[in-house]
C-alpha cells in the first residue's frame, strides 16, 4: 500500500499545476516525490518556487542538493551561488557539505576562493565535497598545489577524493599523484592506478605490481607508452586472467604496430578470454588483413602450441583466406594441431566435411572422437534444417 501512496504521489507532483501542492512535496518523506517536486518548481518558476527552493537549498536531503541548486539556476534567481558560498561557513557540518555539492552542480567560477579556503574544514566529509567541487571548476596549477596536501589527510575518504580532484584539474597530474601509489588504503590506490601513464615510473611499478588484483588490472588499463615493457611481463607473468586481459586490450590501443609481436605469446593463455583479447589487440593494430598475414607466418612455428593457438585465432577473425595453410596442417606432427582443425573447421573451411572425414582416421584417439562429434552434430544440423 505504501508504494502505491507514493507512487501515486510521485504520478500527481509530475503534472501539478499548483506551486502550493508542489512546495509542500518538497518535503515529502519519500525522496523521489521530492526530486519530481523540485523538477515541476523548476519548470513553473515564480517568485513562491524561488523562495522556497532557497529555503531548502542547505537544508534538504544531500541527494537532492545538486538538483535544487540547478533548479534555482535555471528560475534565473541570481543569489545562489552567493547563498552556497556563504554556506561554506554555516555552523552545521550539513549545511557546508550541502553548500559544496551545490557549488559542485552550479560550477561557477566565482567559487573557486572560498572552496580553496573550505579544504582545511575539519569534517573529513566536507573535504570531501570541497575536492569534489574543486574537480569540476577547470584546470589551475594553484587549485591543484592547494589540494595536494589532501593526499596525506588521514582520512581515506578524502585521499581519494584528492586524487579523483588532481586528475582533473592539474595539467601535470603525475607530479602529485605518484606519492599516493603506496597508500595503504587499496581502493585510494585503486584511483592513482587508473592515472597510471602519468606517473614516474618507479610509482608505475609499484601499482603493477601491487598485491591486490584490481590495483594492478587497473593500472594495466590505465598505462600507457611507456609501461610497454611492464605491460609486456604481465601478460604471460600476471597470476589473474583479468589482470593479463586487461594488459593485452592497453597493449592493442596504444597503436604502435610493432607491439603486435609483443601480443603473440598471449594467444596461448590458459585463459580463453584472455586469448580472445589478444586476438582483438593485435587486429587493432594491424588491421584484420595484416592481423592474418602475420598468423600465418606463425602457422610455421617450431612450438607446437603456437602453431596450435594461431589455428584458433585465425578462427576468431573468420579468416576463410587462410584455410589452405590451416588444412595443410592435418599432417602436423602434433595431435593438439590436428584437434584444433577440427574445433574450428566451421569457421576456415568453405567445405570441412572432407578435411574432417580424413581426421576420423586420425591415429589419436582424441582428434578421432572429435572429428566422430562434428560429423554428427552437421548430420543432426542438415535433418533439423531440411525435415523431409
Amino acid at each position: 500500500m505504501r508504494r502505491r501512496d507514493v507512487t501515486e504521489r510521485m504520478l500527481a507532483t509530475q503534472v501539478s499545476e499548483s506551486r502550493a501542492e508542489l512546495i509542500e512535496a518538497l518535503d515529502d518523506p519519500s525522496v523521489e516525490v521530492a526530486r519530481a517536486a523540485v523538477a515541476r518548481l523548476a519548470e513553473l518558476g515564480g517568485s513562491s518556487a524561488v523562495h522556497a527552493l532557497r529555503e531548502r537549498l542547505l537544508n534538504c536531503d544531500l541527494s537532492l542538493v545538486g538538483e535544487i541548486a540547478r533548479a534555482l539556476r535555471r528560475c534565473g534567481d541570481p543569489t545562489v551561488v552567493d547563498l552556497a558560498i556563504v554556506g561554506l561557513g554555516q555552523q552545521r557540518y550539513t549545511r557546508r557539505l550541502a553548500a559544496a555539492r551545490a557549488l559542485a552542480a552550479l560550477a561557477d567560477r566565482r567559487a573557486v576562493g572560498p572552496l580553496r579556503a573550505a579544504l582545511h574544514d575539519a569534517v573529513g566529509g566536507v573535504r570531501v565535497g570541497v575536492l569534489d567541487a574543486l574537480a569540476v571548476l577547470g584546470a589551475s596549477e594553484t587549485t591543484a598545489s592547494e589540494c595536494a596536501p589532501l593526499l596525506a589527510d588521514p582520512d581515506a575518504n578524502v585521499r581519494l577524493a584528492a586524487v579523483r580532484a588532481l586528475a582533473r584539474i592539474s595539467r601535470r597530474p603525475g607530479t602529485h599523484l605518484s606519492g599516493a601509489a603506496r597508500d595503504p588504503d587499496r581502493v585510494v590506490r585503486l584511483e592513482v592506478a587508473r592515472h597510471l601513464a602519468a606517473l614516474s615510473d618507479e610509482s608505475a611499478r609499484s601499482l603493477l605490481s601491487d598485491p591486490d588484483l584490481q590495483v594492478r588490472e587497473a593500472g594495466a588499463r590505465g598505462a600507457g607508452i611507456r609501461q610497454v615493457g611492464h605491460l609486456a611481463v604481465m601478460l604471460v607473468e600476471d597470476p589473474s586472467g583479468d589482470v593479463r586481459r586487461a594488459a593485452a586490450q592497453t597493449l592493442g590501443e596504444l597503436g604502435d604496430e610493432r607491439l603486435a609481436e609483443v601480443l603473440l605469446p598471449a594467444l596461448e593463455d590458459r585463459d580463453a578470454l584472455v586469448r580472445a583479447g589478444a586476438s582483438r589487440a593485435i587486429e587493432r593494430l594491424l588491421m584484420r588483413s595484416g592481423a592474418i598475414l602475420r598468423l600465418r607466418r606463425e602457422l610455421g612455428a617450431s612450438e607446437p602450441r603456437r602453431r596450435s593457438a594461431v589455428v584458433y585465432a585465425l578462427a576468431r577473425l573468420g579468416a576463410a583466406e587462410a584455410a589452405d595453410d590451416v588444412l595443410a596442417l592435418v599432417e602436423d606432427a602434433d595431435p593438439d594441431v590436428r584437434l584444433a582443425l577440427t574445433h574450428t573447421a566451421d569457421a576456415l573451411a568453405p567445405d570441412p566435411e572432407p578435411l574432417i572425414r580424413r581426421l576420423t582416421t586420425d591415429a589419436h584417439a582424441a582428434v578421432r572422437h572429435s572429428a566422430e562429434m562434428w560429423l554428427i552434430r552437421s548430420s543432426a544440423r542438415r535433418r533439423h534444417e531440411d525435415p523431409s
